[in-house]
């Protein structure tokens, strides 16, 4: 039972987090870019069907939120292949000006690259072949690119800055007059790489990292350099950031096709935001519908979510009162009691709620000590003592507002009647034991709580069991550990360490 409570409890934490994109951290940020598309055309006067190429390298990425629907149209996922397109519909004959969006908050999870690793790919065929008088200028470039750079991104950036500069090089400017019938410059860097024998492609897209306004697709070239795929911007020559970049085309689909409409045009805008990556996680569970997500504590309402992230550090606290008096031997009055004082202490901080717990707890005594003279039945001397405790309450409530502090009440946090419980144990153990003990337990059950209250407060703790409640399955396992132990406690082993000796 108990490596059937780790295996589940360790396994679905590391699940969330390898799979998806929790952390153990409360302040760790993600990086979310919120992707807009803005589609305008003119309708003709009848239905209307629009479809837009989706991005490409949606592995890795998570969705936070997604905003498909336009008024007067419906929203439809096709996948065709490797192809992924958006599909609008309208739900009646449309005429005139016509604007769609197609909005999306995403995040690459763990940071997973968008270009992936992998064999070396084939080399792409040649646009158009060089023909001899060409041939000649396009081996004395690359063999000018090659110069003193040794890795195919050093003679890919050379290359395209060569390109870009044809004024300094006849051989690119020679090349740059060459017919072609598509692809310009872009096309003729990557006959040029794979004439050297580099692998590339054409992809266009979005850099995410920048903010961008009503922009459209930016035309980049990739280069595997042995290991993993690099992007390169052909104006400046500079290795991109293929984590931020938004791959939308590489396999020369049609970005945008409209049915019933001209004058058709699309536009990117795109912006960046920090947030949570716990936050970000959830979100994307609730968009995937992960049933991890669906049927956890983050499908309750807010104000239910608040009460049970309190509720699920208490399993921790058990764990403490139990290593505590099982393994350590510390006692306490009362198995829980120290729990409940840990979560009074959170309402009126650690220094202010031993004061007031003291306070209450010795006079509570004293008066308790009083009723024993009058041989009462027990209900009944319980009864008068919880009487005791709410006058003691509300005592020192008065007094302190009467000395200009609102400290004093704060008193009514504690739980009024374990309170009056644990003084007529204390005062019972007074009476058949002594003072000594009764010092002994309320010293350790004191002890106990400032543990469990140190415990609470911490939000490395708070945030691990909200975001993984699972780990309860493990807090579990540790207990039935703990409970199949029969040893000595640590506090014993001083007690019989003289049979030792001996």
């Amino acid at each position: 039972m108990i490596v059937i409570l780790l295996a589940l409890g360790f396994g679905t934490t590391l699940y969330k987090v390898k799979v998806l994109g929790f952390s153990f951290s409360p302040d760790k940020e993600e990086t979310v870019w919120t992707v807009e598309s803005t589609i305008d055309f003119e309708a003709d006067g009848g239905p209307v069907k629009v479809s837009l190429n989706m991005p490409d390298n949606s592995a890795g990425l998570a969705i936070t939120e997604a905003h498909k629907e336009t008024s007067g149209y419906t929203f439809s996922l096709a996948e065709k292949g490797n192809e992924r397109r958006g599909i609008w519909v309208s739900k009646e004959d449309k005429n005139g000006p016509q604007r769609i969006y197609y909005r999306v908050n995403i995040y690459r999870r763990h940071n997973s690259p968008a270009t992936t690793s992998g064999a070396r790919p084939a080399l792409p065929e040649l646009s158009q072949p060089f023909t001899e008088a060409y041939l000649a200028a396009a081996d004395s470039l690359l063999k000018e690119s090659r110069k003193s750079a040794e890795t195919a991104a050093l003679i890919s950036t050379n290359l395209i800055n060569n390109l870009n500069d044809p004024e300094k090089n006849e051989a690119a400017a020679l090349l740059l007059k060459m017919p072609r019938e598509s692809g310009g410059r872009l096309s003729l860097a990557q006959d040029l790489l794979t004439k050297s024998k580099i692998p590339s492609r054409i992809s266009k897209g979005l850099l995410l990292d920048k903010n961008n306004k009503k922009k459209k697709l930016t035309s980049y070239i990739e280069v595997f350099d042995g290991k993993k795929w690099l992007l390169i911007n052909p104006k400046t020559a500079q290795v991109e950031n293929p984590d931020a970049f938004l791959l939308w085309q590489r396999n020369h689909e049609s970005l945008l096709e409209v049915e019933g409409g001209s004058n058709s045009k699309v536009r990117f805008s795109s912006m960046t935001t920090k947030i949570l990556a716990n936050q970000a996680a959830i979100k994307s569970g609730h968009q995937e519908s992960s049933w991890l997500i669906d049927f956890s504590i983050y499908s309750l309402p807010l104000s239910s979510q608040n009460t049970f992230r309190l509720l699920l550090l208490i399993p921790f606290g058990a764990l403490i009162v139990v290593i505590l008096r099982n393994l350590v031997g510390i006692q306490t009055a009362g198995t829980f009691m120290p729990i409940l004082i840990a979560l009074a202490f959170l309402q009126t901080k650690l220094i202010v709620g031993l004061i007031l717990f003291i306070t209450v707890v010795g006079v509570g005594l004293l008066m308790r000590s009083y009723l024993s003279h009058l041989n009462l039945l027990l209900v009944p001397r319980i009864s008068a003592v919880l009487v005791f405790v709410i006058t003691i309450y509300l005592a020192i409530s008065v007094i302190g507002v009467k000395m200009g502090s609102e400290l004093g009440l704060n008193v009514t946090f504690f739980p009024m009647i374990i309170i009056s419980w644990s003084i007529e144990r204390m005062c019972v153990l007074w009476e058949e034991e002594g003072g000594k003990d009764v010092l002994i337990q309320g010293s350790g059950s004191l002890f106990t709580a400032s543990l469990i209250y140190l415990l609470m407060i911490n939000d490395f703790v708070g945030n691990m069991i909200y975001a993984f409640p699972e780990l309860l399955l493990v807090l579990l396992a540790l207990i039935l550990m703990i409970g199949t132990y029969s040893g000595y406690r640590l506090s014993e082993l001083r007690r019989f360490e003289p049979m030792g000796r001996e």
